[in-house]
């Protein structure tokens, strides 16, 4: 079992902890749930034998980490975040309780997220498409995509004013010049290419 510094169990279920610590591992699957997404499938084990119980955030929790200083690092990180967020999703759907969030079921959000992972890279060509049609063709871009776009940015500007954080401005410009296709194209490519 595992424990916290005061004593108390930390996984008070020995059928979660023998499921959570397996070194035995044949499938491609499950390496990407257990050597690569431990924390997550952990998770997702807890809701599959505690449907009765909820998991919860606290917000005094200290994390520590090392953040990749070089690009390689980065890409060996996200590589396994996003090979194994791919399988847990997978895994999230054989989780029979899950609760719902305002008129769509867990599962319906875990579905969508799965979508939206496997077409993160389609997704920018075509933004790049649209923009490449509409601003070197002449073609009228269409209402919805306006606002699907004022949405997407005014979340962000809303938060910007909220916060009274000018400099995000700045950081927003520079992550959608250079990290949306980094981390939109390059990185899901990169990974599903290496699962």
């Amino acid at each position: 079992r595992l424990y916290s510094d005061d004593g108390r169990p930390l996984l008070s279920s020995d059928d979660v902890y023998q499921r959570y610590a397996t070194n035995n591992v044949k499938t491609l699957h499950d390496k990407n749930l257990f050597h690569l997404g431990e924390d997550r499938m952990l998770t997702t084990l807890l809701l599959r034998y505690f449907p009765d119980m909820k998991l919860s955030f606290v917000p005094e929790a200290t994390c520590y980490t090392i953040v990749p200083h070089t690009f390689s690092v980065l890409l060996s990180q996200r590589r396994r975040w996003i090979d194994s967020t791919f399988h847990n999703m997978l895994e999230l759907m054989r989780v029979q309780s899950m609760c719902g969030i305002c008129c769509l079921s867990m599962k319906a959000v875990v579905v969508l997220d799965l979508i939206a992972t496997l077409i993160l890279p389609a997704s920018l060509v075509y933004v790049g498409y649209i923009i490449f049609i509409t601003f070197w063709m002449g073609e009228p871009l269409s209402l919805l995509m306006l606002v699907v776009w004022g949405i997407v940015v005014g979340v962000q500007v809303a938060v910007f004013l909220l916060r009274s954080r000018w400099d995000y401005c700045w950081w927003f410009l520079i992550f959608c010049i250079f990290g949306v296709p980094v981390f939109y194209f390059i990185l899901p490519l990169y990974s599903f290419w290496h699962m």
